[in-house]
Order: structure tokens, then C-alpha cells, then sequence
């Protein structure tokens, strides 16, 4: 839906104003970054985020981090990150402010991609797997991956939802990613709670449907509280490749999309997880995982992210026999079948992005006084 018409000029200026400073950017060199570049990028960012523009809101974000590392001159600074986002935002500027100026609002929700959510009565669900990214001095972000047991229109028995949480990281702290899990929410509810490996029962929330699943969104008046023990886990652990490749088939590609956006919830049984090595990116490493005729690229982070992810896998290459199986997510990228492995099951699931370290409770005061 295009916005009111009185918003349109001052949201058409701040696309052009966003289009000009990556252009700047791209023929000058990153060397006359400044200030106000950031700024502009900021602006458009808040542009972005009042009009639920989300494709451009979150590339503005990815390449203001990168510029922001840059600038720090951080070793986790990531050149092909940076343009592939700037690219993405000049694109997505210059096609929304094109929409804008001929009033085509196909071409404008196609481009601001923001599907409609649904009204959510009640759900109970198990968290399968959790994924963890953090960026250093900026932000922790979490997406839970559930199962549904039992709900209410538009969701049903055995589909998959997932629930994302971003929590700002303030200048100076030091707290462990897992502990802003214990933060609580508007809900009353701290996330940890499903990690308990008992159901959790959601009522009054959104929910968008998509083809493989569903995103979960929390209003105001959502409850989250938890739920029954759970012990069967096995039904969860049947997966064959044909629902995938037939999505491969039938997809058409586009320069708008991410290469996560076509991913898929896989579980290997029988694999094996080979010595591991140097990623794409600084601090990245990747562990070939042999899964049948399927050859995977499971990667992992920076420390401060991938830390316990690798002792885990680690651990897992040790076994010779009875590997537990291994939930995790999958999309291509490069002709490659990269894995996000979240969980393995044995026969509950043990979340291997999750650190069981303890938290600092002091830390975690200081942490709640600003989130």
C-alpha cells in the first residue's frame, strides 16, 4: 500500500538523498566515508522503519554495521557484505521513489515486501533449534525455530513458525549473547523459556503464512507462558529432500532477494562431520558435513557468535557411530548447499548455539536498565 500522499515528497526526498550517498560512496571510495554519510543512512534507516519498508530497513542496517567497521577499522570488516548491501539499497531507493512518483502501488509492495499477518487465537508449540548472530557493538539477535502441536486458524498441526528478538548492545558491556535471553519482554516473558524443551502456548499474537511455514509477532496483548512436558521429539525428525528441490524447480530468481531468503528446515541422520576450514569471511570457519550424495557447508562465526557452536561440533566429528541427528537450516549460496546447523536430538533437542554458561546477574541488571 503506498503511504498517504502528504508523506509521499518528504519519503521520495530521503530515497533520493539515500540513492545519491551510496553513488558517493561507490565512485569515491570508501576513504571519504564520513559522518554524513552515516547520517543519511541512518535517516533513510528510520524512513524505512515508519513505513515497514523492510527489505530496504534491513539492508540500510547490514551496510551501515559494515561502514561502521570500517571505520574501526574491525578485522571482521567484510568488503563483499558492504557493496552487495549498498547495491541492494540503491536499488530498492531508486525503484520505490520510481513507484512513488507513478503511483504504482504494485510496483511499491513488491519492492517494500510486506506481507499481511493474520490474526493468531492460540498456539502451542516445541522450539526445535535457536540461531544466535551478534554484531559486535551494535546488536544480539535470536530466531527460535518452532513446531506447532496444536492451534488455531491459519495455523495447524505440524507446521513450522519461527520467532525473531533483537536486543541493542550497549557501549561497554560486557554480557554473554544468551543472557540477554533472561530480558523480559513487553509480554512478561523472558525468551529462555523456550529453551525449557517443554511446550509453550502463545494466545493473541500474528502470524504470516508463508510457503514453508510462518513468522510469529507479538502484540501488546500477546501471553506467552509455558506449557506440558514434551518427550516425542521423533516425530520431528522425518525429512526427505523432494518438498525442496521441487521449490528449487519452480523458483525464479530475483536481484532483490537474499540468498537465506530461500532456505529450508533440514535433519541429517546419517552424516559425518570432516575436518574443518577457513570460511569466506575473517574468523569464519566451515565444516564439511557428508550427509548421503549431500555435500554441506556447515558455518560457523566469529567467537563472539560461532564460540559454542564449534566446541559442539567438535565434539560431534569425535563420534564414529550413533551421531545424534542434526537439525539445522539450509539455502544455496554459490552452487553450494550452505547449513546452519541449530540443534542435534538426543532425544531431546540440545540446542548447540546456546552457551550453558552462567550470567553474570550484575551485568544483566545493567543490560535491562537500558533495553
Amino acid at each position: 500500500m503506498l503511504p498517504p500522499a502528504t508523506d509521499r515528497p518528504k519519503l521520495t526526498a530521503v530515497l533520493g538523498q539515500l540513492s545519491a550517498a551510496v553513488e558517493e560512496l561507490m565512485l569515491a571510495g570508501l576513504t571519504t566515508a564520513s559522518d554524513a554519510t552515516r547520517q543519511t543512512l541512518s535517516a533513510a534507516m528510520q524512513e524505512a522503519a515508519r513505513y515497514r519498508l523492510l527489505r530496504l530497513g534491513s539492508a540500510l542496517r547490514t551496510a551501515a554495521e559494515e561502514l561502521g567497521r570500517f571505520k574501526a577499522q574491525d578485522a571482521s570488516f567484510s568488503r563483499k557484505r558492504l557493496t552487495f548491501f549498498l547495491g541492494r539499497s540503491w536499488l530498492l531507493s531508486r525503484g520505490l521513489a520510481h513507484a512513488l512518483e507513478t503511483g504504482n502501488e504494485q510496483e511499491f509492495d513488491r519492492l517494500t515486501w510486506s506481507p499481511t499477518a493474520q490474526p493468531l487465537k492460540k498456539v502451542e508449540v516445541v522450539c526445535l533449534g535457536a540461531a544466535k548472530r551478534v554484531a559486535a557493538g551494535a546488536f544480539v539477535a535470536f530466531e527460535f525455530r518452532f513446531r506447532v502441536l496444536s492451534g488455531s486458524a491459519p495455523v495447524q498441526a505440524g507446521q513450522s513458525l519461527s520467532w525473531s528478538c533483537v536486543f541493542p548492545i550497549k557501549p561497554g558491556l560486557e554480557v554473554p549473547p544468551e543472557g540477554f535471553l533472561h530480558l523480559p519482554q513487553k509480554q512478561k516473558f523472558a525468551p529462555f523459556l523456550f529453551l525449557d524443551r517443554k511446550s509453550v502456548v502463545i494466545e493473541r499474537a500474528s502470524v504470516v503464512v508463508e510457503e514453508t511455514g510462518g513468522r510469529l509477532s507479538l502484540t501488546d496483548d500477546s501471553t506467552v507462558v509455558l506449557g506440558r512436558a514434551f518427550d516425542k521429539w521423533d516425530q520431528f525428525l522425518d525429512w526427505s529432500p523432494e518438498p525442496a528441490l521441487e521449490r528449487l524447480r519452480q523458483h525464479v530468481p530475483s536481484p532483490l532477494e537474499l540468498d537465506t531468503e530461500l532456505q529450508e528446515e533440514v535433519v541429517l541422520g546419517d552424516y559425518k562431520i570432516e575436518e574443518p576450514e577457513k570460511g569466506d569471511a575473517p574468523g569464519q570457519t566451515v565444516y564439511p558435513i557428508v550427509a548421503g550424495p549431500l555435500r554441506l557447508a556447515a558455518v560457523v562465526g566469529l567467537p563472539a557468535e560461532g564460540k559454542t557452536l564449534r566446541k559442539n561440533l567438535d565434539e560431534l566429528r569425535k563420534l564414529k557411530k550413533n551421531c545424534p541427528p542434526l537439525f539445522g537450516l539450509l539455502h544455496y549460496e554459490r552452487c553450494r548447499l550452505v547449513l546452519q546447523v541449530l540443534s542435534a536430538f538426543r532425544p531431546a533437542p540440545d540446542y548447540l548455539t546456546i552457551s550453558p554458561e552462567n550470567i553474570n546477574k550484575a551485568a544483566l541488571l545493567k543490560a535491562m536498565s537500558f533495553t
